[in-house]
């Protein structure tokens, strides 16, 4: 009997704790500061650019293999903004084989690499292991949006542990390169009118050379004569920065086109031939081809302007072309017929390969071109055998590579899927998944499909209705206090709209079914300020 009332007890005790469940992923426990996570790649705001220089030291010590790093030149040494010679060019972790043992932290010469000890770092599930093969950008997301807040190294709490138990105050904070104060530390110079990366010294001089007696130009005037890489650096730069300008919409400036152009005709060795500026734009006395004077692709308007890792960079174009020429000349050389997605993808990328003439012939004004033999099929999201259809350049990467028609695929029916499931449940359609279903061409794209761009701005016959997303005059008006939270919070805008959304269609059940609203109805229509609630 003693022993029964002391169970009891114990039981009723119980009665009085507070509870220590939570609502994830509404709700998450704060993470314990020696919590490891995923490693992830920081961001240098100071140079505006990653502090790892792809020396490999994490890749040869990883005990699992899980990690791949490639190094290039950096071009910012040059321009002054940068003190390190080498930067990193690709990194890949498969986050599948890591065993989060934090060796790579503990040996990175750089502070390049840090466990993520945010919940940023913890979820990523994901339905295919390949989708857990991270690249650079992927890899410098949340350092580079101000989100790694406590990265973990293991000198840092040793540190601190040492001082502790000596009863000192803990040492100052050393690693403080990627963390948001020093972000928010670059936004405030930028909205001075200062360039994103300080200027450690002045750039380096071009290498020039004295023009020779009798070359065009003034008598004694000097030429700038570049190496390769070099002259690459400042291409791409010419080209970033008039890109920049084409995203805002507005116009390029003449000095920036003009370096350019100039940069983009110039060769290794070679000062700029004259007239450089209208000959790499096709300008007159020039056929367009598909190579630029430097030897280097040149690829139609708007193909290659992408960002680094997307389908549309410059990197995975070139790729894509350079396969199917090569497919071409295999083809070819057996006295094989072309298939109509190899003509396809020389055609669109600038080819001059491309069977029944290149897109270069088109863009000057020829007639026919090797468009011919791509424009047959109805644009709509799907094949006539009820497969699904990608926009140009997407979906055909190889197998594994984020561009693939399987991940692809399987990116685009995930995002079909969230749209069904949030169009059913009354709530809005988030920016992300709205472009997921634009950008692979699905025609549950809200506002429209991108097929019907490409059609020149008719919608495809056949193709799904889509929702148009709300104007801002049509947006829910709710009482005061009301659909004021955050994103994800129960007062948030979208799950107030949801909840009075799903009450006023019960209403409407019911009305039409000429039954009493239900009292708990009742009261939510009135809570959210539903018209339906007739003013009670």
């Amino acid at each position: 009997m003693k022993g029964l009332i002391k169970g009891l007890g114990t039981t009723l005790s119980t009665f009085t704790r507070k509870s220590v469940t939570i609502e994830y992923p509404d709700e998450k426990h704060v993470l314990s500061v020696r919590e490891r996570s995923f490693p992830v790649l920081t961001w240098d705001f100071d140079h505006d650019e990653p502090f790892c220089t792809g020396c490999n030291v994490c890749v040869r010590n990883c005990p699992v293999d899980c990690m791949t790093a490639m190094m290039m030149d950096n071009p910012k040494y040059t321009e002054g903004t940068s003190n390190r010679r080498k930067i990193v060019e690709k990194f890949w972790i498969d986050y599948a084989r890591c065993m989060r043992c934090n060796i790579c932290v503990e040996v990175c010469p750089f502070e390049a690499i840090v466990m993520d000890n945010n919940w940023t770092g913890h979820e990523h599930a994901a339905y295919d292991r390949r989708d857990l093969h991270l690249d650079l950008d992927d890899l410098l997301k949340v350092s580079r949006a101000g989100e790694l807040t406590v990265p973990f190294r293991p000198q840092d709490s040793i540190e601190a542990l040492e001082a502790e138990a000596k009863g000192e105050a803990p040492p100052e904070i050393a690693f403080k390169g990627a963390r948001p104060e020093a972000r928010q530390a670059q936004l405030e110079r930028i909205a001075r009118g200062e360039k994103a990366a300080i200027q450690e010294r002045e750039p380096e001089k071009p290498k020039v050379a004295a023009r020779a007696a009798g070359a065009p130009g003034a008598a004694g005037e000097e030429v700038e004569i570049l190496s390769e890489s070099k002259l690459r650096a400042k291409r791409m730069r010419a080209e970033r920065e008039a890109k920049a300008f084409t995203d805002r919409g507005e116009p390029v400036p003449p000095e920036i086109q003009a370096a350019v152009d100039k940069y983009r005709s110039m060769k290794p060795g070679e000062p700029a031939p004259a007239g450089a500026g209208a000959a790499a734009r096709g300008g007159a006395g020039e056929v367009l081809t598909g190579a630029n004077p430097d030897g280097s692709m040149r690829f139609p308007p708007g193909i290659g302007e992408g960002p680094k890792g997307d389908p549309n960079s410059p990197e995975k174009v070139r790729a894509r072309r350079t396969r199917a020429e090569r497919k071409f000349q295999e083809l070819t050389a057996a006295g094989e017929p072309i298939p109509d997605d190899v003509a396809k993808t020389l055609y669109d990328l600038g080819s001059d390969l491309a069977p029944g003439g290149s897109i270069w012939a088109t863009l000057g004004g020829a007639p026919g071109g090797g468009g011919t033999a791509v424009a047959a099929a109805p644009l709509t999201g799907t094949n006539p055998d009820g497969s699904m259809r990608f926009p140009p350049g997407v979906g055909t990467g190889d197998k594994g590579d984020p561009n693939s028609p399987e991940k692809v695929r399987a990116r685009r029916t995930r995002a079909e899927r969230k749209y069904q499931e949030l169009t059913a449940a009354g709530e809005a359609i988030p920016d992300d998944i709205a472009k997921t279903l634009y950008d692979l061409g699905s025609d549950l794209a809200p506002g429209g499909s991108i097929w019907a761009t490409l059609r020149g701005g008719t919608p495809p016959a056949g193709a799904a209705p889509a929702a148009a997303p709300a104007a801002e005059g049509d947006k829910m008006v709710f009482p005061p206090g009301i659909g004021t939270g955050g994103k994800g919070d129960p007062n948030s805008y979208e799950k107030v709209r949801a909840r009075r959304m799903r009450a006023e269609r019960r209403a409407k059940e019911l009305q039409a079914a000429g039954e009493a609203i239900p009292d708990d109805v009742m009261a939510t229509l009135r809570e959210l300020g539903s018209p339906l609630a007739g003013g009670q």
